[in-house]
């Protein structure tokens, strides 16, 4: 097995292992937090998320990245850099919590004040962890990563869950990951020890500012687009409405996090070993698109016409509302899957100013739609077709970036294994509204499962009979491990 191939395969299987385990446990905390808390809790973190955000783009300026792609940063740089970002963090911190009265203001809501003054601890320690989190990705120790992340995703869940309990209300939300980052930052710290020096040098900054800050540049227009849809409704719907609208975007994360976040931190220390080969790097990533677009878009279908269901016994009937806007989110879902890990695959070919100047389109699409789609009618589920719209053609435009201008080869390489997942979902929208008419009447959860399951078993076979998948071959080799670590 070549080395590449090893790297990605014990990176994979580990981030699988954080993100799959700490998804099955963020999915109960959710269902448990969801019932002890109102959609007004989860409005207004969301409200002060905007402004978090924000602010951490400053915090981290691509800084991040620019330490796993830089092979040639000595350990007194690394402590350089650091410094530098505990200074940007406090600064940054400082600022959230002095301008928090002037937010509460603009949305005229004075529960904000005392939130984003708690959430400005989380600011710094943000900053103070980038550095030790980097070393990590960088040096491939994604399973001391994975067994941190899943001990903390439970124990701070449960206090959170306690919290909420005796009343803690909106606090639930936000306390325990502030308690959560300083823990991340001990034990990344522990690996990888930085220290802090009162007089450094900016010569380390200077070395990875030409990769940095054109991916800071990219975050900051990012932001934009992920955030306007917030602000939209914060200021001009309601808090209740914005609190749907955060449980339908959320709830449709979840499936996506299972995937992207398992790949996306893998990619980039991986495929920067192959950064003066950009080419290798475009026909791997093909492949990896190829097998996401195979969940993708069945995946999507699935959502969509089981969203009563799931959105009822996750989180109980006070949240029926975010159903429609959960249904509309629920068609973006293949397009975020492709679109997403195209930026560690722009950073490992070394080109964030590429990146950068995509992310500029993509914003002003993005923004452009949303201003249209409030223009239309102030409702979630308007908002939300604003963003499915924008996202499927920031999609294209992006592969139109990567694969014409800095991989140089057609992007149809990647467009052309779409025609099956397609397909297959043609299928499964069918099925779906043939059940619809002959479905009985069923206790909600097991109806839930019935028609995941068989949605499931249809996709499954569906590629089985075309040759994408192998059931055989699949079921034999789990059955091999199962058996051998059992013999064992």
């Amino acid at each position: 097995m070549s080395e590449f191939r090893q790297n990605l395969k014990h990176g994979l299987l580990w981030t699988a292992l954080d993100k799959y385990s700490g998804q099955i446990i963020a999915i109960g905390i959710s269902m448990v937090l969801a019932r002890l808390l109102t959609p007004y809790d989860y409005g207004v973190v969301a409200t002060a998320s905007v402004i978090i955000n924000f602010l951490s783009i400053f915090t981290s300026i691509g800084i991040g990245p620019a330490v796993i792609q830089k092979k040639d940063l000595s350990n007194e740089d690394i402590n350089h850099i650091f410094t530098f970002t505990v200074i940007v963090g406090l600064v940054c911190g400082c600022i959230c919590f002095g301008s928090s009265w002037l937010v509460a203001e603009y949305y005229k809501n004075p529960i904000i004040v005392p939130v984003l003054q708690i959430l400005a601890i989380g600011v710094v320690l943000s900053a103070i962890n980038m550095v030790p989190a980097a070393l990590m990705s960088k040096h491939l120790r994604f399973k001391e990563m994975a067994t941190r992340s899943l001990a903390f995703q439970i124990f701070f869940g449960l206090l959170g869950i306690v919290a909420a309990f005796y009343g803690a209300g909106v606090y639930a939300l936000i306390v325990p990951p502030i308690f959560a980052s300083i823990g991340t930052f001990l034990y990344n710290n522990h690996f990888y020890p930085v220290k802090f020096r009162l007089h450094f040098s900016l010569t380390p900054i200077k070395k990875i500012f030409s990769f940095s800050s054109y991916l800071f540049l990219f975050e900051l227009f990012n932001y934009f687009s992920r955030n306007i849809d917030k602000v939209i409704i914060g200021r001009y719907i309601s808090e209740n409405a914005l609190g749907y609208y955060e449980k339908s975007y959320r709830l449709m994360q979840l499936p996506l996090q299972n995937i992207t976040a398992v790949i996306y931190p893998v990619l980039q220390p991986v495929l920067s070993n192959l950064q003066d080969n950009p080419k290798e790097i475009g026909d791997k990533f093909a492949r990896i698109i190829s097998m996401i677009s195979l969940v993708g878009f069945p995946l999507s279908v699935i959502l969509f016409f089981c969203a009563p269901e799931i959105i009822t016994v996750m989180f109980g009937s006070q949240w029926t509302p975010a159903i429609p806007a959960f249904k509309i989110l629920a068609i973006s879902v293949p397009f975020i899957l492709i679109l997403y890990p195209t930026g560690p695959v722009f950073l490992a070919c070394n080109a964030s100013k590429s990146l950068f100047y995509t992310g500029i389109i993509n914003t002003c699409i993005t923004i452009s739609g949303f201003l249209i789609a409030a223009y239309i009618d102030r409702t979630i589920e308007m908002i939300a077709w604003g963003w499915t719209i924008t996202i499927v053609i920031n999609m294209l435009n992006t592969y139109i970036q990567l694969y014409g201008r800095v991989i140089h080869m057609s992007p149809m390489c990647v467009f052309r294994h779409f025609i099956h997942p397609l397909v297959c979902a043609a299928l499964l929208i069918a099925a779906y509204i043939g059940y619809s008419y002959i479905a009985v009447r069923m206790p909600i959860f097991l109806n839930l499962c019935l028609k995941g399951l068989s949605g499931l078993i249809l996709g499954l076979t569906f590629y089985n009979l075309i040759g994408d998948i192998n059931l055989r071959e699949m079921t034999r080799a789990l059955w091999n491990k199962f058996r051998h670590k059992h013999v064992n």
